[in-house]
């Protein structure tokens, strides 16, 4: 997420300072922090401006450094930017809750080796503890720890959303991926089209709708049916996008464990536990939001989706 000279650079930047200045004060050379703050004005968390021959640096307003200077002003004795390199944040993500290392690497997507390098140094310094039951947690003090791994990761997804469209609400995001939605286009490959439109690629045409959505991924190429459920029921949980849902569920063929994973990833996993139960049952168990089971019918049968 973020090297070590970045995270070294951000925690020396105080106030309005030169290149040539925060040089002296990483005691590194001109060039090496000239790369530096071009990486992080990328990043949209340093701000410059010319003054003459000289460039003006300044931390950006992002939330995520507001984070990371209470943690370094309230705990100045540990060398953050060491502790945090390598997948020490990524890892850090994950810790809002007490997870155990397999957890964490799946989530992370790092081997459990990984995990246990990333984690030995915060329990050392009494950062993180085990727990009895072998989940690793934050020791109290040190929660906005994970809280600024969170805000960096929702910083470094605005970044890359802005650079496409302007007009955008994130509706969901984990560390790597997040699900935006927008009323404009976006063509870059990482950019992987989802929602109500995505239907027609199951024979199930939607009414048009003028947003868009876009799954972000730079590891996956395309959605199953699975993702696609669980995305619609992001986007919107409400009647009428359950019954499409049922209508997808009924027409392809679905691996229910993949369908209940992805449906814990994204949150959703109580709406389709309820939706998996009305169709083992033809709709003799069904909640509010379901449909009777006749009007089920005669919906699948407007779609030509055999029961």
């Amino acid at each position: 997420m973020l090297t070590e000279g970045e995270i070294r650079a951000l925690t020396a930047l105080h106030g309005e300072q030169t290149v040539s200045e925060l040089a002296t004060n990483l005691d590194r050379s001109l060039s090496y922090t000239s790369e530096l703050v071009d990486q992080l004005e990328t990043a949209g968390l340093v701000e410059t401006r010319r003054q003459g021959k000289t460039k003006q640096i300044e931390l950006s307003d992002a939330k995520a450094l507001e984070l990371l200077a209470g943690l370094t002003q309230q705990y100045t004795h540990i060398d953050w930017p060491e502790l945090l390199s390598g997948a020490a944040l990524r890892v850090c993500y994950f810790l809002d809750t007490p997870r155990p290392v397999t957890d964490i690497a799946r989530h992370a997507d790092v081997h459990r080796s990984t995990v246990h390098r990333a984690l030995s140094p915060l329990q050392h310094r009494g950062i993180v503890y085990q727990t009895d039951d072998g989940a690793y947690a934050l020791n109290d003090g040190f929660e906005q720890l994970s809280a600024f791994a969170r805000e960096l990761a929702h910083h470094v997804h605005r970044q890359t959303v802005n650079d496409q469209t302007d007009t955008y609400t994130i509706l969901w995001e984990s560390l790597d991926k997040f699900l935006v939605q927008t009323t404009t286009e976006i063509t870059d490959e990482h950019f992987i089209p989802t929602g109500p439109d995505q239907f027609q690629r199951y024979d199930l045409p939607l009414l048009a709708r003028d947003r868009r959505y876009y799954l972000y991924s730079e590891t996956m190429s395309e959605l199953s049916p699975e993702l696609l459920v669980c995305h619609m029921l992001v986007i919107d949980s409400g009647a009428r996008a359950q019954s499409y849902c049922l209508l997808l569920l009924s027409h392809v063929s679905i691996d229910r464990d993949e369908l209940r994973a992805q449906a814990t990833k994204y949150g959703v996993d109580d709406v389709v536990d309820d939706l998996c139960i009305y169709l083992d049952t033809s709709g003799a168990q069904r909640t509010s939001r379901l449909p009777e089971w006749e009007d089920f019918q005669e919906l699948a049968e407007e779609y030509e989706v055999t029961l």
